[in-house]
């Protein structure tokens, strides 16, 4: 949980004065008035778990003592008076030059209390190393998974020039996605083929021992047993 208080950037001001010659009483009461909110900010200590706002006046008199301080809009927390404090402990501010020649100052500062509430997050992690009855049902599985892809392995060439990779995403109910072919294997076509072949494929769901994850990365590396000249018929083809 964050909490912080923020100062509302409006001063309602009201100045008296008697006169000013060749002195700028609004550049002066700009800069003054946000130097003495700033003051009050840092001696505004709050730590309630509810939103907040307040907003109060004040009568500054040229020796820079506080006069008249009154809240102008009330939260009804604790946060009122907390506001009305710091006010007081901020003063006496620093005096009004004299060729100022204010008779006071009178302002309204805003305040704000709010609190940022965080949701938490669970996470579960995978162990780095399953136990070994998982591991053993992850190779037994994956095993089975082999098997079938390769007996549904498209056999449209007798012949590719080079061994390609099968990457994809098998989820738990054993629906296969995400079929990509990383390393060509030199046939536009029966690469597009692969793709088509086991996309959308189910094979079977996850056993007990694997059900605590909801999908498992799988690849496969197409192996092709060499020949000097390509025979006609199915290819000798291995999975690995």
């Amino acid at each position: 949980m964050k909490k912080f208080i923020c100062y509302m950037l409006f001063l309602l001001m009201g100045i008296n004065c008697v006169s000013a010659e060749n002195f700028d009483v609004n550049k002066f009461v700009d800069e003054y008035g946000q130097e003495v909110q700033s003051i009050i900010k840092s001696n505004l200590n709050y730590k309630g778990t509810e939103n907040a706002a307040s907003a109060v006046s004040y009568t500054i008199q040229p020796d820079g003592s506080v006069t008249d301080i009154k809240l102008e809009q009330k939260s009804g927390t604790e946060f009122d008076r907390a506001v009305v404090e710091a006010v007081e402990k901020s003063a006496p501010f620093k005096p009004f030059p004299k060729e100022a020649k204010l008779v006071n100052i009178v302002m309204t500062s805003g305040f704000q209390h709010k609190v940022e509430k965080f949701r938490s997050a669970r996470m579960s992690i995978m162990p780095v190393e399953p136990p070994a009855e998982v591991q053993e049902a992850y190779k037994k599985y994956i095993d089975g998974v082999s098997k079938y892809m390769f007996d549904r392995i498209p056999t449209i060439y007798s012949y590719i020039p080079q061994e390609p990779v099968i990457k994809c995403t098998i989820l738990k109910d054993g629906t296969i996605k995400n079929v990509e072919v990383t390393k060509s294997s030199g046939i536009e076509e029966y690469d597009k083929k692969i793709i088509e072949t086991y996309t959308g494929m189910k094979v079977s769901p996850f056993p007990e021992e694997l059900k605590m994850y909801e999908e498992l990365p799988y690849s496969a590396t197409v192996l092709r047993q060499f020949r000097r000249t390509p025979a006609l018929g199915n290819p000798n083809y291995m999975f690995r």
